[in-house]
């Protein structure tokens, strides 16, 4: 339920989460939903709409906030693919889960009200809401092992974040989430489809190759250090037509270069330059399957003058081909 101010000039909206309607028609045995939530900003009014799980139409003016409660403790995974993130528990305020662009983490959802706050003009989130015996049961022995203290948390319910610091959405972690978002089937087929990625999702997320290693990598640094590398990540993810010199990196995040490259892999799980190529392709291939543009044309969107050389990166970073992934395109 989805309820705003009824006085105040600033309108607070209060989403009230019934884990039986959240989960009525959801997938996977109906324990896990998602949804995409989506902010804009016109002549100084913020507008939400994704918010009420049944009808994405719905338009919501409101203020930067959302304040939220649920009937259940409830898992939730959350990737802010435009625009940063954060929750916070109204009766834990020094729990912070601070989540920026293009970043991703899972939280233990307390019952207890909380905050949805958002920053910036134009926002767009996927979240996906998993009850707790669902990983239990998809991961097996896999989660008691991997996962000791969210099993904890779940068995005395306490709050719990997975991740410090918010991890960067892994390139073939939104490729999932594009496939998802942009499903083209209908009826049975589409809650099959649907039920099949976000298995792959939830699973490569908590055990996979994109994940594991940043996961077990959860390094502290200065929150200043911390936002200045999620900066360079950003223009990084904005520039990829353009030449990117460590040297300009290291002055977006102002300090040395020798630094940069350090705690860039900390907190990314690769170094710069193999970030920035997987980036790279990771779009190519959004622009050749869902654009239907020319192998040459998304290797200059990328950055690369010379085709060849794109070609030789993408079949390295991808392990096909772009003649391939455009053939099946064509098919």
């Amino acid at each position: 339920m989805i309820k705003g101010s009824e006085n105040g000039v600033r309108p607070v909206l209060y989403k009230n989460i019934c884990t039986k309607d959240l989960f009525r028609g959801s997938y996977i045995n109906n324990a896990v939903q998602y949804n995409t939530v989506e902010v804009s900003n016109k002549d100084e009014i913020a507008f939400i709409t994704g918010i009420d799980f049944t009808n994405n139409k719905l338009l919501f003016e409101f203020d930067s906030e959302i304040r939220v409660k649920s009937d259940e403790h409830l898992i939730k995974f959350h990737f802010s693919l435009e625009g940063e993130y954060s929750y916070q528990p109204l009766s834990h305020i020094k729990y912070l889960v601070q989540i920026p662009e293009n970043h991703c983490n899972m939280f233990y959802y307390p019952t207890t009200e909380g905050r949805d706050i958002f920053f910036k003009s134009n926002i767009k989130v996927f979240e996906i809401y998993v009850k707790p015996k669902l990983l239990q049961k998809l991961l097996g022995t896999d989660f008691a092992t991997g996962f000791g203290k969210l099993q904890d948390a779940i068995t005395n319910s306490n709050s719990f974040v997975l991740w410090d610091k918010s991890k960067f959405i892994p390139p073939q972690i939104r490729s999932y989430i594009n496939e998802i978002i942009q499903c083209p089937y209908t009826g049975l087929v589409r809650k099959k489809y649907l039920e099949s990625k976000l298995t792959v999702l939830l699973i490569d997320f908590m055990m996979g190759r994109h994940t594991a290693k940043i996961s077990k990598n959860n390094v502290k640094l200065l929150n200043s250090d911390y936002l200045a590398l999620v900066k360079v990540e950003a223009h990084i993810r904005n520039n990829l037509k353009e030449p990117l010199k460590i040297l300009d990196l290291s002055e977006i995040a102002g300090f040395n270069a020798t630094k940069l490259k350090r705690d860039f892999k900390k907190v990314y799980g690769m170094p710069v330059f193999k970030y920035i190529t997987a980036l790279r392709m990771e779009f190519a291939k959004s622009l050749i399957t869902q654009d239907g543009v020319s192998i040459a044309h998304a290797a200059y969107e990328v950055g690369y003058a010379n085709p060849q050389h794109f070609t030789t990166a993408f079949k390295r970073t991808m392990g096909y081909l772009p003649s391939e992934l455009k053939s099946a395109v064509e098919q």
